[in-house]
This record gives C-alpha cells, structure tokens and sequence, in this order.
C-alpha cells in the first residue's frame, strides 16, 4: 500500500518536472507549472520518503525525480571574486548602490510604509511597478521626495505604471519598446562611482492568454538590456523565475540575480505571493546587474504592508571603469 502512495505522490510531481524541463514554454499551463516547479519538489520528496518504508528499489526509482526538482531549487553557485569592502564614500570612493523593487498590487500598498522602508534601509534608487496616480499623490504627503528627490514616473491606472526613484540626478533614456507596461529607463552618476543605466520592467504574467506575450515580452526585455552597454541595473516584477527558460536567456546576456549572486543573500528568497496565510512560491520579483565589475554584497526580501509582493533589496556596487577594462 505505501508503494502506491509513493507512486501516486511521485506522480503528482511530473507535470511540474515536465514543465520545467521544457522551460515554461507556451501554451498555459507550461509557465505556470514551471513556476510552481519550487511546490513540485514537495509530492516528489514525499513519495520518496514513502517509498522507503516499503522497497529500496522503488526509493532510487521515485527518488530520481525528487533529486531532480531539488537540484533546479538549489541556490547558483556564486563566482569566485576578490573581495573587496565598500568604500567609505567622504574621502571620495563610491559607496554601495542600494536599490530596492516593489510592485504596489496596482497602487494599493502603503505609502507611509514604502518612506520608512526607504528610510530605514538607506536606499539610493526605489523601483515601483503598478504605480498609479493616487499611490503617488500619497507618497507625494511623505518623505519620500526628501529622501530620493530625483525621479522618472509614469503613473497608469490598473497595473501598467511604473515609477523610479533616485537620490541622484536621473537621465531619462528611451524606454523599452514593445511592453505593454511602462518600462522607464534612465542614468544615474553616483558620486565616485561609474554611472549606471536603470531599467525597471514589469511584462505581462502569463496568464488569460497573454503565455505568448509574456514570452515575447521577456525577450524584448533581453535585446534592450544586451543592446546597452557599461554598467546596468535592471529591476521589477519579471513575472519570471530561474524555472523558465527565457529568464534563465536573459541572466545569460550578460546579467546576474543578485539574490543569486550576493553575498549575504535569502534562500529561497521567494517574493510572491505575500498576502497568503501560505508562504510565498515563488520569486518573481529581481534586481539584476550587469555581470562584468559589479560586486552584490547583499539582498533580502522586504515586507512592504498592502502589497501581494515582497520587495527585493540589493546593495552592490560597479568596478571604476579602469577596473572593469582589466576584468
């Protein structure tokens, strides 16, 4: 009888492994299932465990897929850099980015709460996707613009805005083309440091027929992003995870998850969803940099109250050009 439940369990598992294996690809619900590729691995480990109650030989059948979901969940091995501290920022040398995400659940999250949370963790550049109106005429009444007075913002009711923050002078650049969501982009020169091009995306979820769209959105996000060069800092809802394959693409061109690569960073850092009486699945939510000269010392997971998404913080900083030209 246990070796039937661990079958049934073990069942359970594969259509998230089958969708994984392909990547997420479209049709619904291959990027669904994918992302829930994190759920996949707990039938799969149950079914393992069963299955050893009753017979060795069925535990290294059943266990196969169960070791299989669990290496995909597994944190990247970080690579090898020499370390180097921040630098002290008064005599000159640039001290760390620090730049946090947050989707406002179309502009309901708490605007008192994201000025603390600004605040408290001492951010240079603040990110928001769903950015609506009224959220930023309540942001407008706290110390927001005190804190980081420079910003770039476009403002849409529903889901589709976007706004960027800065506590340094902001170049406004083309934005991404094609999204179907605001996906502003500009420069910032911290001071003693290299500037930096900031991008802020949300592309659509994969969901109510949009599967095609959403992978056509990721892509245009990945030619913008390749087609730029120096230093980069990408941010948002991607909408994505490491579980599908057009994300993985996109690291690939040249960039690294922060959460990934820092190092003090959160295992398993998922970031939504955050309103559930559950655990958030998965991490949908990103701050990536460019692969050449940065140094990701840390990022966490920010709870930010009235939101379904948890925030991402990453501190990092970008080798002086001099540097890069000799990494």
């Amino acid at each position: 009888m246990s070796g039937v439940l661990a079958a049934v369990l073990t069942v359970l598992s594969l259509p998230f492994l089958a969708a994984r294996v392909v990547g997420g690809r479209p049709p619904n619900p291959g990027p669904k299932l994918a992302a829930l590729a994190p759920v996949g691995t707990v039938p799969a480990l149950a079914g393992t465990a069963v299955a050893a109650l009753s017979s060795w030989w069925l535990t290294v059948i059943l266990a196969v897929p169960a070791l299989i979901l669990v290496a995909w969940q597994l944190p990247p091995v970080r690579p090898a850099r020499r370390a180097r501290g921040p630098g002290p920022g008064p005599d000159g040398k640039a001290m760390p980015l620090r730049m946090l995400t947050v989707n406002v659940m179309g502009g309901a999250a708490d605007a008192e709460a994201i000025a603390a949370t600004v605040a408290a963790l001492g951010v240079d550049i603040l990110a928001v996707q769903e950015l609506t109106r009224g959220l930023v005429l309540r942001l407008a009444l706290t110390s927001l613009a005190d804190l980081l007075p420079e910003s770039l913002l476009e403002p849409r009711e529903g889901s589709g805005g976007t706004g960027l923050w800065a506590r340094w002078p902001l170049t406004p650049l083309p934005p991404v083309d094609g999204l179907i969501a605001a996906a502003p982009r500009a420069r910032i020169d911290p001071p003693g440091g290299p500037a930096v091009t900031v991008t802020v995306v949300h592309p659509v979820a994969p969901v109510a027929d949009r599967e095609h769209r959403w992978r056509q959105e990721l892509g245009l996000i990945q030619s913008a992003l390749a087609g730029t060069g120096g230093p980069q800092l990408a941010a948002g809802d991607f909408n994505a995870s490491r579980d599908h394959r057009a994300f993985r693409a996109l690291l690939r061109s040249g960039f690294v998850d922060c959460a990934d690569a820092a190092r003090q960073r959160p295992w398993p850092g998922f970031t939504w969803p955050a309103d559930r009486r559950f655990p958030p699945l998965m991490r949908l939510d990103h701050v990536l940099a460019s692969r050449r000269g940065v140094v990701v010392h840390e990022a966490r997971i920010v709870r930010v109250p009235g939101t379904d998404h948890h925030g991402v913080l990453a501190v990092l900083e970008f080798a002086p050009p001099a540097d890069m030209s000799h990494g």
